[in-house]
């Protein structure tokens, strides 16, 4: 019987391909074999050298393939407001559904993510309902400021705000509700600078998810906790600057390099942790407590989003 195959999507850059490649290499680890995989790495620009080390993870039950961009974005140029972001690669994941129209459901994994559980669990998951499958923001969730902003600005509740790294996406439901052209709207009626494109899509996709087991998407980051072992979390997520390249005492540290070691870019992880220096972490400092400022600047602006629209949305 022929297996069946499950589309995953990630999206990087030249720098980011190496922390793509541990994921990858967690993720093939723990996937049952009962399955197929197919993975895109969606991009812009990513040299010969390391396409050839991500190709090489590549196995009888794991395909992998570069896809570019550039020219879908070029077809979509007129659309998009002039903005300096939307050629950020954390973009890239509203092209999924229009760009692969073969696929009715497909995962998309940011890179800074370890899969420790089986993913072909994930993609079983009933979405036919819903825009998408994901988990609960937890930095809205256990952090006032930020709750108080995403109820505030983008008008969607802190308990019911996703975390947009890890998402099970009904495509068919995107495309047949236009999520993109949404989305490039909104990019046009106001600058959302806290969560960028999460609270973008918060904003297309209120009241359309599907709430997974928070284990799917364990954020680790300073301040956040489980009432669960993190050994045993389906995915972790290093969120923010909170970087096991970058720290050694990063929470989970010890999980990732346990699959990083056995990977071809382990030398190349273990000299950036070992020349990130102290001057780079306190930027890290500083652009966290910068970030957590934006945030109660956007809530205390009298034109923010949800203050000037209200429930009247702009019409898309």
């Amino acid at each position: 019987m022929t297996k069946k195959t499950i589309p995953i999507f990630y999206a990087c850059d030249d720098a980011f391909v190496k922390y793509t490649i541990v994921s990858i290499s967690s993720m093939m680890k723990n996937a049952s074999k009962d399955y197929n995989y197919h993975i895109y790495i969606l991009h812009t620009e990513i040299s010969d050298e390391m396409k050839k080390k991500a190709l090489e993870l590549a196995n009888e039950n794991f395909e992998i393939s570069f896809e570019h961009v550039g020219k879908y974005l070029k077809s979509i140029s007129k659309k998009l407001p002039v903005r300096h972001y939307y050629s950020k690669t954390t973009y890239y994941r509203l092209f999924i559904a229009p760009m692969f129209p073969e696929f009715d459901k497909a995962i998309y994994i940011d890179s800074d993510i370890i899969v420790q559980g089986d993913i072909s669990k994930l993609y079983e998951t009933d979405i036919s309902k819903y825009f998408l499958g994901a988990c609960h923001e937890q930095a809205m969730e256990q952090v006032d400021v930020y709750g108080t902003y995403a109820e505030k600005v983008v008008g969607v509740s802190r308990n019911a705000f996703f975390n947009a790294g890890l998402m099970l996406i009904n495509t068919k439901a995107f495309r047949d509700n236009k999520i993109l052209d949404k989305f490039i709207h909104y990019l046009g009626v106001y600058d959302f600078i806290v969560t960028q494109d999460e609270d973008y899509l918060n904003l297309v996709c209120k009241d359309k998810v599907f709430w997974l087991s928070q284990a799917w998407n364990t954020e680790l980051a300073d301040g956040l906790e489980y009432s669960y072992d993190i050994s045993k979390a389906d995915i972790l997520h290093y969120i923010m600057v909170n970087k096991p390249w970058h720290y050694h005492e990063c929470r989970g540290a010890e999980i990732f390099w346990s699959y990083a070691r056995n990977t071809s870019v382990y030398d190349e992880l273990k000299a950036e942790l070992d020349a990130y220096t102290d001057e780079q972490r306190q930027k890290d400092k500083e652009s966290a407590e910068h970030l957590y400022q934006m945030a109660i600047d956007e809530t205390n602006r009298d034109d923010n989003f949800l203050k000037r629209w209200g429930d009247q949305l702009p019409l898309v």
